[in-house]
């Protein structure tokens, strides 16, 4: 591996269950020029354990009590030496062995400062998987009912440096947030032809709590106009800003 990588790869875990299909979807890479990053929460079961059996080949492992995701990911970004970074978490997948192989000509090309894949969603209750496509050329608007997936995204590691890093008094939806402050700034998104990850839907952004309604509503008023959004005719927005009779 150089001494600067093309790429860090940036792995958060705490109790992960699913951990090992992570460390077995890094390892089976074709390609493997890239810096492995693990960041635990110091996790109480046998995530350690496990991981363990790949310390030969993680890079950087941290495990030590943190104050949430978005601190961990901070984290991994303070640590990393790449020129891009994945953020494939614990329980997520890379596609196929080819994956990091097929995505290098693009980080090679430096053409843009965040190039963003297609994903597989994993249910596991319900035992199914669909894939969940991105437009060719991304708009701020694309942003008010829908976000990308950081396990198919390949974002510069100069863009925290310039526009901060992961917001932590968000405890939810700071990964958007962090894609509408990109836009903002005029950050330069390009698709990448392909499904680069599978995303397994058992994170928090998934539970209805109050605290993630609240997260979205400050989130949004911060990037667009309040009167759109209460207006809005997009069932998403309507959820949140209810009409009164």
């Amino acid at each position: 591996m150089p001494e600067i990588p093309l790429l860090s790869v940036i792995t958060i875990c705490k109790n992960e269950p699913f951990i090992e299909t992570t460390c077995q979807s890094v390892m089976a890479q074709t390609y493997q020029d890239f810096e492995w990053l693990v960041i635990d929460g110091a996790s109480t079961d046998n995530t350690l354990d496990t991981l363990s059996k790949y310390q030969y080949r993680i890079n950087t492992l941290v495990s030590e009590p943190d104050s949430g995701v978005y601190n961990a990911m901070n984290k991994g970004i303070v640590k990393a030496k790449g020129e891009y970074l994945l953020f494939l978490n614990g329980g997520d997948m890379l596609y196929a062995p080819d994956t990091l192989k097929n995505v290098m000509p693009f980080l090679e090309s430096g053409k843009a400062d965040i190039f963003y894949g297609d994903s597989y969603r994993l249910f596991e209750e319900e035992e199914k998987c669909f894939i969940k496509t991105y437009p060719e050329k991304l708009v701020k608007n694309f942003f008010l009912d829908n976000t990308l997936a950081h396990q198919s995204s390949f974002i510069k590691r100069e863009m925290f440096a310039r526009f901060g890093l992961y917001r932590e008094d968000f405890k939810i939806v700071s990964d958007k947030e962090k894609w509408l402050c990109f836009m903002e700034n005029g950050a330069k998104f390009t698709h990448l032809p392909f499904v680069c990850s599978y995303f397994r839907m058992n994170g928090i952004s998934r539970l209805p709590t109050e605290l993630l309604k609240q997260e979205k509503i400050r989130m949004l008023e911060q990037y667009f106009d309040k009167t759109m959004l209460r207006t809005s005719d997009l069932p998403y927005l309507q959820k949140l800003y209810p009409k009164t009779k």
